[in-house]
C-alpha cells in the first residue's frame, strides 16, 4: 500500500504543471555544516551536515527530484538511535500540490515543504522524512531508518545556501 500510494502521488506530481514547480523549485546544490558551537547550543539536533540536491529526475521521469544526503550528530535522536557520526541519504520527487512546494519520499516515507527560496537561501520545513543509512538495514528504495525531523511530530526548519554542484554528491 506504501508503495502504491508513493507512486499515485509522484504521478500527481509529475502531472501537475511541472513547469510551475520548476518554476518555483529552486535548482542546485543547498548546503549547510553546523558548527559545534551551534551543536551544544542545540542538543536535541541531530543533524551535523545537510546536502539537498535540486534538479530534474536522474532517473527520467519527467518531474523534480530533491537527494538529501549528509551526516548525523553526536547528539540528540542520532544518538539515541546510534547513528552518531553516520551518513545518511533519501530521494524524494518534488511538486506544486495545495499551492505548496513539497518534496515527497516515495512508500509514505514523509515529505519536506520549500517555506522559502530566495536569492541563494533555501528554507525547508518537515515534521517526518524518513532518511536511509547506508550500511544500516534499510529497505531499498522504502526503506528509512531515521527521520529528518528532530522530534516526533514537531515541525523542523533547515536553512541551507546555495553551493557548488560538488558539494552534493550524486545518488549511487
Amino acid at each position: 500500500m506504501r508503495l502504491l500510494t508513493g507512486l499515485t502521488l509522484a504521478a500527481l506530481f509529475a502531472t501537475s504543471a511541472l513547469t510551475q514547480a520548476e518554476a518555483r523549485i529552486p535548482q542546485g546544490c543547498f548546503a549547510r555544516d553546523y558548527t559545534a558551537d551551534h551543536l551544544a547550543k542545540t542538543p536535541r539536533q541531530h543533524i551535523a551536515s545537510l546536502r539537498i540536491s535540486l534538479g530534474p529526475d536522474p532517473w527520467g521521469n519527467g518531474f523534480i527530484s530533491a537527494i538529501v544526503t549528509g551526516r548525523f550528530s553526536d547528539q540528540g535522536r542520532a544518538r539515541s538511535e546510534g547513528f552518531s557520526d553516520r551518513s545518511f541519504r533519501q530521494a524524494a520527487f518534488c511538486g506544486e500540490t495545495g499551492g505548496k512546494t513539497t518534496c515527497q519520499v516515495e512508500c509514505d516515507g514523509g515529505s519536506f515543504t520549500i517555506r522559502s527560496a530566495r536569492g541563494d537561501s533555501l528554507e525547508i520545513e518537515t515534521s517526518s522524512f524518513t532518511l536511509e543509512v547506508p550500511g544500516a538495514g534499510a529497505e531499498e528504495g522504502c526503506g528509512g531508518l531515521s527521520d529528518l525531523a528532530e522530534t516526533g511530530s514537531a515541525k523542523t526548519t533547515y536553512r541551507l545556501t546555495r553551493a557548488p554542484a560538488s558539494a552534493c554528491p550524486p545518488w549511487e
